[in-house]
């Protein structure tokens, strides 16, 4: 069919859709990471294809192939919505999003081929398709508020592009019927593909931009914490207490220095996969009873630390000694029903203090426990009689 200048004016914002989908889809087939990237990708593709095939036809042909152009703009929907789910992990309701578009599908081809109406059609299409992209908006919205400040940017201009697409048709409303005789050349038409342009590179971006900042959130979490237990590894630890130990309002701060007893022995005797098991167990029982503002690392081998905020020596001390009698009681991580022990030490980290002094002074009472019998807890007898 023959190109007009005009259309081929208009060829430019469907051409830059696809552009962005090939780009999309070169960035995840080269990570191979982040499928919201592909189902992006995949509706911006099926978005500029239609776009771009709507644009070549003339009057007459798009009432005849408006059925298959509105099955692209569902399909681009769909992914749209599909990507925005994976990306915050919530469902995209498929089942629902099949029955807008088999709905609307049966709509467009009764007012194509046997009453024909492009009013009714355009309503019918932008409707659709902001219903279906608006599916997995609720549960985003539900979902807890601590995001990423560019997540939280993506959601809300997703859901701008999911209200400009059903109020879209009004501006027909507005502008009256009578110029869609000449539909690719009207407003609404210019409106439709300009405003798909600018959203659609508003998407590629935010998407990219939150693909880039999980990636490095990732190698950050991977540099800070212990792979086995996951646990703060030392070097994190360190950097997190000296932020801590400062802050007047967390006062007073303990800390306790544990480890496994007879570790060696574990692994030597059942194994290091048993020791693993055990390594998990202890840091997982640590975890489970200190609270979110406490750090709890792993300082190497069988040794852990725990930093406990607004706790004294002598509340620590009971704290660390639930967790003593938790690992002990419950030795499932141990083959025969052998024991397993921990031992610890607790020293008190003063406001404005050292922290590798108090570090060390832990240390010391770790090792007085070891050389006591084990399965015990030595304390700072100082800032025990202080707090007490």
């Amino acid at each position: 069919m023959p190109i007009n200048n005009a259309q081929a004016y208009l060829l430019v914002a469907p051409s830059a859709i696809v552009m962005l989908s090939l780009a999309l889809f070169t960035v995840w087939y080269l990570k191979r990471d982040h499928r919201y990237l592909l189902l992006l990708g995949c509706s911006l593709a099926f978005t500029g294809v239609s776009l771009g095939f709507q644009t070549l036809l003339d009057r007459s042909q798009i009432a005849i192939w408006s059925t298959v152009s509105g099955l692209g703009y569902l399909l681009g929907a769909w992914f749209g919505a599909r990507a925005l789910a994976d990306k915050y992990g919530v469902p995209s309701r498929p089942r629902l999003s099949l029955a807008i578009g088999l709905t609307t599908l049966a709509i467009l081809a009764f007012f194509s081929l046997v009453e024909e109406d492009l009013l009714l059609r355009i309503h019918a299409l932008g409707i659709a398709l902001g219903l279906i992209q608006v599916l997995p908006a609720p549960a985003i919205f539900k979902l807890p508020r601590k995001r990423e400040r560019l997540e939280v940017v993506l959601y809300w201009i997703y859901v701008m592009f999911c209200i400009y697409t059903m109020l879209r048709p009004a501006i027909v409303l507005a502008m009256g019927s009578a110029e869609l005789n000449n539909f690719v050349l009207s407003k609404f038409w210019v409106v439709t593909t300009i405003g798909s342009m600018t959203f659609c590179m508003l998407f590629t971006f935010l998407f990219l931009a939150c693909a880039v900042q999980g990636t490095v959130s990732k190698l950050s979490d991977e540099r800070d914490h212990d792979p086995l237990t996951e646990l703060l590894n030392r070097r994190a630890f360190l950097e997190a207490a000296e932020s801590l130990i400062n802050d007047r309002r967390l006062q007073p701060i303990s800390l306790a220095f544990g480890d496994i007893d007879h570790f060696k022995y574990i692994n030597d005797r059942w194994g290091h996969e048993r020791g693993d098991q055990v390594l998990k167990k202890v840091s997982l029982t640590m975890r489970s009873q200190v609270r979110h503002q406490d750090l709890v690392a792993r300082f190497g081998g069988e040794e852990f630390v725990l930093l406990l905020v607004n706790t004294d020596v002598k509340s620590a001390e009971q704290i660390v000694d639930r967790i003593r009698e938790l690992v002990s009681s419950s030795n499932d991580a141990m083959p025969e029903g052998q024991p397993l022990t921990i031992s610890f030490g607790i020293t008190a980290m003063p406001l404005g203090g050292s922290l590798s002094a108090a570090i060390d002074e832990g240390d010391k009472l770790l090792y007085q426990a070891k050389g006591a019998g084990r399965d015990r807890i030595c304390t700072d007898p100082v800032a025990e009689s202080v707090t007490g």
